[in-house]
Protein backbone atom coordinates (compact mmCIF):
# COMPACT_ATOMS: atom_id res chain seq x y z
CA UNK A 1 0.00 0.00 0.00
CA UNK A 2 2.83 2.40 0.88
CA UNK A 3 4.54 1.62 -2.43
CA UNK A 4 1.36 2.37 -4.39
CA UNK A 5 0.82 5.65 -2.51
CA UNK A 6 4.45 6.65 -3.11
CA UNK A 7 4.08 5.89 -6.82
CA UNK A 8 0.94 8.04 -7.07
CA UNK A 9 2.60 10.95 -5.25
CA UNK A 10 5.70 10.66 -7.44
CA UNK A 11 3.59 10.61 -10.61
CA UNK A 12 1.71 13.77 -9.66
CA UNK A 13 4.84 15.56 -8.48
CA UNK A 14 6.49 15.00 -11.89
CA UNK A 15 3.57 16.39 -13.87
CA UNK A 16 3.46 19.99 -14.99
CA UNK A 17 0.57 22.03 -13.68
CA UNK A 18 0.80 24.68 -16.41
CA UNK A 19 -1.14 24.56 -19.65
CA UNK A 20 1.61 24.34 -22.28
CA UNK A 21 1.22 24.61 -26.03
CA UNK A 22 4.66 22.95 -26.20
CA UNK A 23 6.78 21.57 -23.37
CA UNK A 24 10.58 21.49 -23.37
CA UNK A 25 11.01 18.54 -21.04
CA UNK A 26 14.77 18.91 -20.51
CA UNK A 27 14.35 22.38 -19.03
CA UNK A 28 10.73 22.01 -17.80
CA UNK A 29 9.85 25.10 -19.84
CA UNK A 30 6.49 25.78 -21.43
CA UNK A 31 6.11 27.56 -24.74
CA UNK A 32 2.85 29.37 -25.34
CA UNK A 33 2.23 30.85 -28.79
CA UNK A 34 -0.49 32.97 -30.39
CA UNK A 35 -0.79 34.18 -33.97
CA UNK A 36 -1.44 37.93 -33.92
CA UNK A 37 -1.40 38.22 -37.71
CA UNK A 38 -1.88 35.18 -39.93
CA UNK A 39 -0.55 32.72 -40.61
CA UNK A 40 -0.56 33.82 -44.24
CA UNK A 41 0.45 31.39 -46.99
CA UNK A 42 1.51 33.61 -49.86
CA UNK A 43 1.12 32.77 -53.54
CA UNK A 44 3.55 33.97 -56.18
CA UNK A 45 4.56 37.61 -55.57
CA UNK A 46 2.41 38.17 -52.44
CA UNK A 47 4.33 39.34 -49.37
CA UNK A 48 1.89 39.17 -46.47
CA UNK A 49 3.96 38.75 -43.34
CA UNK A 50 2.70 36.75 -40.37
CA UNK A 51 3.31 37.56 -36.69
CA UNK A 52 3.46 35.31 -33.68
CA UNK A 53 3.74 36.08 -29.95
CA UNK A 54 5.73 33.52 -27.98
CA UNK A 55 6.00 33.27 -24.20
CA UNK A 56 8.35 30.99 -22.28
CA UNK A 57 7.57 30.11 -18.66
CA UNK A 58 8.43 27.50 -16.06
CA UNK A 59 6.05 24.55 -16.34
CA UNK A 60 5.56 24.46 -12.56
CA UNK A 61 4.72 28.18 -12.31
CA UNK A 62 0.94 28.46 -12.04
CA UNK A 63 1.18 32.24 -12.56
CA UNK A 64 2.93 31.57 -15.91
CA UNK A 65 5.41 34.41 -15.40
CA UNK A 66 7.36 34.99 -18.61
CA UNK A 67 11.00 33.93 -18.66
CA UNK A 68 13.67 35.76 -20.60
CA UNK A 69 15.05 33.41 -23.21
CA UNK A 70 17.84 34.36 -25.57
CA UNK A 71 19.03 30.77 -26.13
CA UNK A 72 16.08 29.76 -28.31
CA UNK A 73 15.49 31.10 -31.79
CA UNK A 74 12.29 30.74 -33.80
CA UNK A 75 12.70 29.30 -37.27
CA UNK A 76 9.93 28.84 -39.89
CA UNK A 77 10.69 25.60 -41.75
CA UNK A 78 9.17 24.07 -44.90
CA UNK A 79 8.83 20.27 -45.13
CA UNK A 80 8.48 19.06 -48.73
CA UNK A 81 8.44 15.52 -50.19
CA UNK A 82 12.07 15.63 -51.39
CA UNK A 83 13.62 18.49 -49.42
CA UNK A 84 13.36 20.84 -46.45
CA UNK A 85 14.33 24.48 -46.07
CA UNK A 86 13.83 27.61 -44.02
CA UNK A 87 12.76 31.06 -45.09
CA UNK A 88 14.12 34.57 -44.69
CA UNK A 89 15.19 35.55 -41.14
CA UNK A 90 12.44 36.63 -38.76
CA UNK A 91 12.63 39.58 -36.37
CA UNK A 92 12.36 38.85 -32.64
CA UNK A 93 11.39 41.68 -30.30
CA UNK A 94 10.97 41.30 -26.54
CA UNK A 95 7.69 42.82 -25.33
CA UNK A 96 7.02 44.59 -22.02
CA UNK A 97 5.27 41.55 -20.52
CA UNK A 98 8.36 39.38 -21.16
CA UNK A 99 6.96 37.57 -24.19
CA UNK A 100 8.44 37.88 -27.67
CA UNK A 101 6.96 39.16 -30.92
CA UNK A 102 8.18 37.12 -33.87
CA UNK A 103 7.53 39.26 -36.95
CA UNK A 104 8.23 39.33 -40.67
CA UNK A 105 7.48 35.62 -41.01
CA UNK A 106 7.22 35.02 -44.76
CA UNK A 107 5.50 31.76 -45.70
CA UNK A 108 5.02 30.77 -49.34
CA UNK A 109 2.42 28.28 -50.54
CA UNK A 110 4.34 25.17 -51.70
CA UNK A 111 3.96 21.40 -52.05
CA UNK A 112 4.40 20.49 -48.41
CA UNK A 113 3.74 22.14 -45.08
CA UNK A 114 5.30 24.79 -42.86
CA UNK A 115 6.18 24.36 -39.24
CA UNK A 116 7.57 26.69 -36.61
CA UNK A 117 10.70 25.31 -34.98
CA UNK A 118 12.19 26.35 -31.67
CA UNK A 119 15.92 25.87 -32.09
CA UNK A 120 18.80 25.93 -29.59
CA UNK A 121 20.91 28.87 -30.72
CA UNK A 122 24.14 27.24 -29.49
CA UNK A 123 23.98 24.09 -31.64
CA UNK A 124 20.94 24.53 -33.93
CA UNK A 125 19.20 21.44 -32.52
CA UNK A 126 15.40 21.45 -32.73
CA UNK A 127 13.89 21.62 -29.24
CA UNK A 128 10.22 21.66 -30.25
CA UNK A 129 8.03 22.44 -33.24
CA UNK A 130 4.44 22.76 -34.35
CA UNK A 131 2.82 22.34 -37.75
CA UNK A 132 1.18 25.46 -39.18
CA UNK A 133 -2.47 24.72 -39.88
Amino acid sequence: MKALLSLIILTFSMQSFADCDLLLEDSNTCIEYTWTNGPHLNSRAERNFSELVVKYFDADDTSETALENDLIKVLPWMIMPNMEHGTRPVITTQLEDGSYLISEILLKKMMGYWEIRFVDSTDDSVLASFKIQ
